[in-house]
């Protein structure tokens, strides 16, 4: 099913929901993509040529996105129908118990959750919507969450991350990738990849044996981490807590360990104190894998996000700061994380983008400024997000992806400098890093 809009600047040869056509997905998931495509489309006002070249490019080259992915445990993407159908019940239940909205969500959504390993690994329709996903995104290499800012405990993160092996175990359509040549041996086979990343780091970092569980989790998988995420731990600091006594010792022997397994030391929510102490300490490079430039928006003058930040479970126990705090890094982080040859990567957050409504133009800005203070060979993208059929169609929708590459086309990039941002500057990070021999103990 093609619902392309005829009137858009689009061509007719090779459109991105064409590589649909092979999969079995519903008329509203495709219409929903669609309407994002136009939304882009609109405001990037392309050449037919420069949308034709574009998209050639982006589907023949290697695409990348450092922190997102189609998520097999996330409760906001797409629903199959028989879920759906599974779910009315629960709903009703709890509708008639005249709950508050947001604990009527949180009920039904802990309900989604515990059924949705099932739908990910054996529901058809949900499969063949989520190959498409990957099919029009024409994501190469994902990154997952295998345990969110919510699974901050080491029991919730063993929960989560068993639950999306035992889904990579039933699809045969996906790549698991710990190594290097599982991402060759994915692009050789046309499958998606997927690398696994910590976000809520208490599963070792607030646990009895750090070190022994950060073991346990990289034989499970995880490839990539982040140091903290909000709560103030035994390793470092976040970017929220009112003073950033930098990295511990403790700290220092968790990077150091990383940088020996194989793990990708991940700077995202951490402090600026405690990064430049990671940088200084990690005897690898490091990463951003998701941020935005300080310089272009200062996130600290959002009082309303840090409100919505200190509203949800996993900031229990974390006290808001006093003084202003800004998520996006500022230009001497993203020289020292280029210097030492690491990784930029810029989200599509938008409220952590700008003041304004959410755009490509406003994303672009973010970019353009961390290539010029940290050079092309040090920057990427990594979105933060996953596709959300429920979120009003936008620029920045996770399966505009070969559009943004259209609008890199536009901005005047080289080809070689595109392909670099939308992957090849991951691929040759992950070559230089991933893959170790570590020796001696283990756990």
């Amino acid at each position: 099913m093609n619902i392309e809009n005829p009137d858009s600047n689009q061509p007719t040869d090779f459109p991105p929901l064409a590589r649909a056509s092979d999969f079995r997905v519903r008329k509203e998931t495709l219409e929903r993509i669609c309407a994002g495509h136009q939304v882009i489309l609109d405001e990037l006002k392309p050449t037919k040529a420069q949308v034709s070249r574009g998209l050639e490019l982006h589907y023949n080259s290697f695409v990348a996105d450092v922190q997102g992915s189609v998520q097999m445990s996330s409760t906001h993407g797409i629903v199959g129908d028989r879920l759906r159908q599974d779910l009315e019940p629960f709903r009703a239940e709890l509708s008639r118990q005249n709950l508050e909205p947001e604990e009527l969500n949180r009920r039904l959504s802990a309900i989604h959750f515990k059924r949705k390993t099932f739908e990910s690994a054996f529901d058809e329709q949900w499969i063949e919507e989520s190959r498409a996903l990957y099919a029009i995104a024409g994501v190469d290499l994902g990154v997952s969450d295998v345990a969110g800012p919510e699974e901050n405990t080491f029991e919730a993160a063993l929960d989560r991350v068993s639950r999306i092996n035992f889904v990579y175990d039933q699809r045969d359509d996906l790549k698991r990738v710990a190594k290097v040549e599982d991402i060759e041996q994915a692009r050789r086979s046309g499958k998606p990849g997927v690398m696994f990343h910590l976000a809520g780091v208490g599963c070792f970092a607030e646990t009895s044996d750090p070190l022994r569980n950060l073991d346990l989790f990289y034989a499970l998988g995880v490839r990539m981490s982040q140091l903290t995420y909000i709560q103030n731990n035994g390793l470092c600091s976040s970017y929220l807590q009112e003073r950033d006594t930098g990295l511990t010792p403790l700290g220092r022997q968790i990077v150091r360990r990383m940088n020996k397994l194989g793990v990708m030391v991940d700077l995202a929510h951490s402090g600026e104190q405690s990064s430049f102490d990671i940088i200084a300490a990690s005897a690898e490079p490091v990463l951003l894998s998701h941020t935005g430039c300080r310089a272009v928006y200062d996130d600290s003058t959002n009082r309303g996000y840090l409100e919505k930040v200190f509203q949800q479970p996993y900031a229990r126990g974390a006290t808001p700061p006093r003084r202003p705090v800004s998520r996006n890094a500022d230009d001497d982080m993203l020289k020292a994380v280029a210097e030492k040859g690491g990784l930029i990567a810029i989200y599509s957050i938008d409220y952590v983008l700008g003041a304004g409504p959410e755009s490509f133009h406003t994303w672009y800005r973010h970019l353009e400024h961390a290539i010029s203070v940290a050079g092309s060979d040090h920057v990427a993208i990594g979105t933060d997000r996953t596709f959300f059929p429920g979120w009003q169609p936008a620029a920045l929708d996770w399966t505009n992806w070969p559009y943004w590459t259209v609008g890199l086309v536009c901005k005047g990039h080289s080809d070689e400098e595109i392909q670099k941002i939308i992957g090849g500057n991951f691929l040759r990070y992950t070559r230089q890093v991933l893959d170790k021999r570590p020796w001696g103990t283990f756990m």
